[in-house]
This record gives C-alpha cells, structure tokens and sequence, in this order.
C-alpha cells in the first residue's frame, strides 16, 4: 500500500513539472489586487538557449477591439493551468492595438503550427502543441508534440476523445504513444512574410550534420516561402549541400531570387560535375550569363566540361582530384592533403602524374597511411592503373568499375593527360535514369 501511493505521489510530482502551452492559452490574467486584467496569449522565450527559458508573457484583452500587453517574467507571481497572477496592478500594464515585435521569439506565433526540421529524424513536421517544463519559477521548452492528441488537447476535445478509446480500447496504441520530440532536435524556420528573412535558432552545425540526401528532401518538403527564406540564411556548406540534392526546377527558382554575388558564391564552391549538371539544363544565354560571374578559370574549366556529351566520361567527370608528382613524400602528400579544401567529400583514390600532368598511376590513402613518410609516394601505387579516356560511354566506366570495384576511375585524353575522375554515384544516377526510361517505354509496350 505504501509503495502504491509513493508510485501515486512520484506520478502526480512528475505531472507537475510539464504543462501545455495549450493548457495555457487564453487562461484569465489576474493582477496584484486580483483583478482580470486580461488572458495569455503568448509566451516570450530567450530563444538563443538549447533549451529556450520564459522571458516575458503577452497578454490580451478586449473583443473585438483586442489589445495586449507584454509582461516581464519577474513581474509574474504564478503561471499554471489555472491562468497566470501577477506581482503587479492594472496601472502598471501598458496595452496597444497590435504586439508583433520581429526581434522577440514566441511560441503562438513563431511556432505553432508552424513547420520545424526535426534533425534527429531528418524531416519537416508541424507543431501541434509545445510541453513546457517547470524550472523554478520560469517556463522551459522541453518537447514539441507533433501527434493529432495535441492537436485534440488545443480544441479542447483530449478528455473526451481519451475516455472513448480507454472504453472501447484501453491497450490502445493512441493512448501510450505521445509524439513528442526533443526541443535540441527541432531547427524552427520563422518567417517574416514581408521581408522574407527567416530566424534560424538552434546552430548551423544541426543543419550541418545530417546527410546531404536528406538535407535535400528536408528542404523540398518546405514551401517556395520557406526554400527561399531557408537557403538564404544558411552557411555556404549547407547552401551548397541543399543545391546539389534538389531539382533542376527548384534550383532555377532559387537562382532567381538570389543576387548576381550569390550566385558567384554558390556555383564557385560547387563540384564541378554537379556546377556541369545545372548549367547544361539552363538556356545557352543564361548558361552564358552565369558563367560570366564565375572565377575566370573555374569557368574555362565548366566552358570545356559543357562541351563533352552528357553520357560520355567527358561530361560526367569532376575535376576536383588529389594529385601528386611521382618523387612526393608520403609524409609530404598527407600533409597537403590534410590543409587542402575539398568542394566536396574527397574519394579515397589519389593519382601520380608527371610535370606534364600525364597519369603514371594510383594509389589511395590506405596504401598512404601504412606507408612510411619518408618513402616517394610512387612505392605505395597500385601495380596498375585503370582509366577511360574523355569519349568511353556510361557503359564502359559502368563495367570497369564493377570489375576492378573502384569507388572513382580516371579520364584521360587521347595523350593519356590526366582532365578528372569519375564516381560511382554520377554513374549511378545515369544508371537509374536509364533504367526508369527502359521501364517507361516498357509499360507503354505492355498497354499498347
């Protein structure tokens, strides 16, 4: 029995230390004297915290003519489901027509309802309610539910729709899963409609580490508002992380909207097989256009890349490889390969050329790393070296990385002058594509 109702007491004690910010939405204000001087509205959070703390609570009086009134949270007696007493009288309240200060983070308006990235599950959801934890004397975001029950508990309709389903089905999977997620996962995307700036509250490094690919859906999954607003407020990391796992159609509207040093910035720090990709969908004079704000010589580099066809090794190449002369240390390569800038993550393969930039042969950092660092980097190379030169087609770089399960092969030119590499996943994209086209014509031979 004792054990029972220390159980009881620990469960009610937990309760209390959560609320809704449903449970307090539109719950009466009382003054000092005890006086109604209005209901919550909103809540001001210091959002530049892990966990954003209460700052200041928003209030609201009158129908229709509404006016509301910010209050300090030290000037807050008690919050809780009840409604909310103050340290203060009405005199001291100071209401206006409209409080929709932009420097100011808030839960109603800034997130509820609101779509957020949860970077934990690497998706965009909508906030159906906030659970706010009770520290102290101030309110803590804690999680935000995302489940249809804070949906109900906001209508007013939890209770109800909770004794329903405990009748019919009390094991009911409803009433033991809550949809709650961490408030350190969640990266808010507030907009400002008229200035399309958006508040990006938690640190780009959330942003930063999850998988490009999935970067990618995140942002396809947000409105052309908040694609636009989003990408604008990224880092140049991000920024090219998102651009190179969209759509042709959402990366021309994105180009649109940014300015000529913008779109200089993003396309000099792409690789640039995917810098390639983009440009050859544009129309020649805007290819032209585009190609006349890059760096001089990165765009001689795209000029002669767009010249190759797109399913040759040619126009499926980057020309972002490590290479050494024959007579390198390997001490000597790591080093440099260590201080050196990668536009994008760099394979494991590095090649040996001579003075005139002709492939000698390959090696790769395992090889390296065994390697003594005093030795010349040509004792670590493999015994031979594979490449295809600029016109093999997708099938032959196709089969010679099966065969020799290479992650990158070389491109050549007729005189065996070393111009880029090839990955497996710029041929395996040709491969998809060529397989989803053989399947469409396919079904259409079936239907006819």
């Amino acid at each position: 029995m004792n054990l029972f109702n220390q159980s009881t007491r620990a469960n009610i004690s937990a309760a209390k230390m959560f609320i809704f910010f449903s449970q307090l939405m539109d719950k009466p204000v009382l003054d000092k004297a005890g006086k109604t001087v209005g209901e919550i509205y909103d809540l001001v959070v210091k959002s530049s915290q892990v966990y954003p703390l209460s700052d200041a609570l928003i209030i609201r009086q009158g129908f229709p003519n509404r006016k509301y009134a910010l209050i300090n949270w030290p000037d807050i007696e008690k919050i809780d489901k009840e409604g909310a007493q103050l340290k203060i009288d009405s005199s001291g309240l100071n209401f206006n027509q409209i409080h929709d200060e932009k420097k100011e983070f808030t839960l109603r308006r800034d997130i509820l309802d609101q779509q957020v990235v949860d970077t934990h599950n690497h998706k965009v959801i909508r906030v159906n309610d906030i659970q706010l934890l009770v520290v102290d004397h101030a309110l803590m975001i804690a999680h935000v539910d995302i489940g249809s029950r804070g949906l109900l508990r906001r209508l007013g309709f939890e209770k109800i729709i909770d004794l329903t389903v405990k009748l019919f089905n009390p094991q009911a999977r409803y009433l033991k899963n809550e949809h709650l997620i961490s408030w350190k996962h969640i990266q808010p995307l507030t907009i400002n409609p008229v200035s399309m700036t958006i508040k990006v509250d938690l640190p780009q490094k959330n942003l930063a580490s999850i998988p490009a690919a999935d970067l990618g859906d995140i942002f396809l999954d947000l409105n052309i508002n908040h694609q636009i607003a989003l990408f604008k407020s990224l880092n140049l990391m991000n920024k090219t992380k998102i651009f190179t796992n969209i759509d042709f159609k959402t990366q021309s509207s994105l180009l649109e909207e940014m300015t000529d040093p913008e779109i200089a910035e993003l396309l000099n720090n792409l690789p640039s097989d995917e810098a390639t990709d983009f440009l050859e969908k544009l129309p020649r004079e805007k290819t032209k256009y585009v190609l006349n704000l890059i760096e001089n010589k990165y765009s001689k580099r795209l000029s002669q890349l767009l010249g190759y066809s797109g399913d040759s090794a040619g126009g499926l190449m980057t020309t972002e490889y490590i290479a050494f002369a024959k007579d390198t240390t390997v001490g000597a390569a790591l080093n440099q390969i260590r201080e050196r800038k990668f536009k994008s993550e760099p394979v494991q393969f590095i090649y040996i050329v001579d003075e005139t930039q002709h492939l000698i042969s390959a090696t790769n950092f395992r090889r390296l790393i065994l390697a003594k660092p005093e030795e010349p980097i040509q004792n670590s190379v493999f015994p031979k070296t594979y490449f295809v030169r600029l016109d093999s087609s997708v099938k032959e770089v196709a089969y010679l990385m099966e065969k020799y399960k290479y992650f990158a092969i070389p491109v050549v030119d007729a005189n065996n002058v070393l111009q880029g590499i090839i990955t497996v996943d710029d041929i395996l994209s040709q491969l998809i594509a060529f397989a989803w086209r053989r399947l469409k014509r396919i079904k259409i031979m079936q239907k006819t």
